[in-house]
């Protein structure tokens, strides 16, 4: 089945070409909380030309991957691999990032705060997204991963809609939050840094914005479907 058409949706194209996740972010589409919608809405409400984006996305379907490039291939993983993937290559690196920004945060607030009024808010902002993300992580190791590789073994497990509900609510919440902090940040430009811990700190968000996607996209797109499929739960 060919996908790379207006009426596929953002989710299903970044699973079926993963580099595409690096397209969309240039490209200001929502591909992760916004998966569901179809390319040809997503690009009309960005003021884009449909036929020249899917030009684009058959262009990096034609051409081998860059080195580096955005995106995982994750399609064929079973739930269990999904699981496991999400927590080695999102969960663990996230906790990470978050220790890092937050330090940094603290450093270019107590020196600059005073004269950039910006740095305030948006460290306030971080704050609510590292503890939202922190406690929404740990709930889907604990409850959501142990069912999924249950489910992959063939093991009965109880996955209810309200924890998926949940989930899936925290990440909208999130795709807000991290449209509210990029505004904060100026953009996240480079030349908008005060000094070198400014410039990574800013460097640090936008990475951890394109991760979030990614992160966000794995889940909403593939593997909280599957597990409605799976376990036959109504959406």
């Amino acid at each position: 089945m060919n996908v790379f058409n207006s009426s596929s949706t953002l989710g299903d194209l970044v699973l079926a070409q993963p580099a595409a996740a690096d397209l969309f972010e240039r490209l200001g589409l929502d591909f992760c909380c916004g998966g569901s919608r179809t390319l040809g809405e997503a690009v009309k409400e960005r003021g884009l030309d449909a036929a020249t984006v899917l030009v684009m996305l058959k262009s990096l379907a034609e051409s081998p991957p860059a080195p580096g490039a955005g995106g995982h291939d994750v399609a064929a993983m079973t739930t269990g691999e999904l699981a496991d993937h999400i927590v080695t290559e999102h969960h663990n690196p996230l906790r990470a990032q978050l220790g890092e920004i937050t330090e940094m945060l603290d450093k270019v607030v107590r020196v600059h705060g005073d004269g950039d009024s910006s740095l305030a808010p948006l460290r306030e902002q971080f704050v609510a997204i590292r503890d939202e993300l922190t406690e929404h992580m740990q709930l889907e190791e604990d409850e959501l991963f142990p069912a999924c590789r249950k489910i992959a073994a063939g093991v009965a497990a109880d996955v209810g809609t309200d924890l998926l509900a949940k989930l899936e609510h925290t990440h909208t919440d999130t795709g807000v939050a991290l449209a509210q902090m990029r505004e904060l940040g100026g953009g996240y430009a480079q030349e908008s840094a005060h000094c070198g811990t400014h410039r990574r700190l800013l460097e640090s968000l936008a990475k951890m914005e394109a991760d979030l996607h990614q992160h966000i996209h794995e889940e909403n797109n593939l593997l909280f479907q599957r597990v409605r499929e799976m376990l036959s739960l109504s959406v």
